[in-house]
């Protein structure tokens, strides 16, 4: 996929990865639709990215009605999308014992069901344009992480969802990417009021990862990168690659390692 010309939507735009992601393609001659729901991250976005290419749209991914009504104002806007990166996420930091079913129910709405929404409302138009469809999922989606139950359970659904939908659209051109990052340093150490709902925090906040973080610059570059070449699927990072390979070798020895490291968030908060 060549970008330039493209047609590109962006949830979780406002984010430190999703701001990265909107200003690379718009060097690249994309055409932008950032959405987020945090309407002063997003307009700073807005100020920041001055190109009439550009245009943002404050959106409630989990909210059907309006993911209908402003994905229609988009397309009519830039015609039919050509590349969907489905990137709004949040975490939490707490026990399956001490985490709320609210919060639990929260994540997946945001995760999983917001990263559905969007595709299947843009999906007949993605068809019509032979596009593609990129999911962010997250190490979390194929290996545990000590106090984010609710988030490995979004990002393990997105694998199956977005795995199986892959299988459905390829006959009519449709490509579907699945991105797994390991830990992505957007907004570390920030792990008191980040969050838009009570309980929950913006994915990138950690502090006790494994192995070095990638910055989101990086991450965005080979993201696109990997979009252009059209890829299936992409361990993001090092870790990623590493922690992929012995999940499926040594899945036990995974499951110690991830377990140990990341424990320490939640004991430490």
């Amino acid at each position: 996929m060549d970008v330039n010309g493209k047609h590109v939507v962006i949830s979780g735009a406002s984010g430190g990865l999703g701001r990265v992601l909107c200003r690379q393609l718009i060097e690249k001659g994309a055409r932008v639709t950032a959405l987020d729901l945090n309407r002063d991250e997003l307009a700073e976005l807005t100020r920041a990215i001055p190109s009439d290419r550009f245009q943002s749209h404050r959106l409630d991914v989990t909210d059907v009605r309006q993911c209908r009504e402003i994905l229609e104002a988009a397309v009519t806007e830039c015609g039919d999308a050509d590349l969907l990166i489905n990137n709004a996420g949040i975490t939490h930091f707490s026990s399956v014992l001490e985490t709320d079913l609210s919060i639990i129910d929260q994540v997946m709405a945001v995760n999983f069901s917001g990263s559905v929404n969007c595709s299947k409302l843009l999906l007949p138009g993605l068809i019509r344009r032979r596009g593609m469809i990129v999911a962010v999922s997250s190490v979390a989606g194929f290996t545990p992480l000590h106090g984010r139950c609710a988030y490995a359970a979004s990002k393990h659904a997105m694998i199956g969802f977005f795995a199986t939908l892959r299988a459905e659209v390829a006959e009519q051109g449709v490509r579907v990417m699945i991105v797994c990052p390991s830990f992505v340093a957007t907004q570390q150490g920030n792990l008191k009021g980040a969050g838009l709902y009570e309980g929950t925090a913006r994915p990138g906040q950690a502090s006790q990862t494994i192995g070095k973080s990638m910055t989101p610059e990086e991450a965005a570059s080979i993201m696109i990168r990997a979009i252009e070449r059209e890829s299936r699927f992409l361990p993001l990072g090092r870790v990623a690659r590493v922690s992929w390979w012995v999940s499926r070798l040594f899945p036990t020895l995974l499951e110690r390692i991830m377990i140990r490291q990341t424990r320490r968030e939640v004991e430490s908060h």
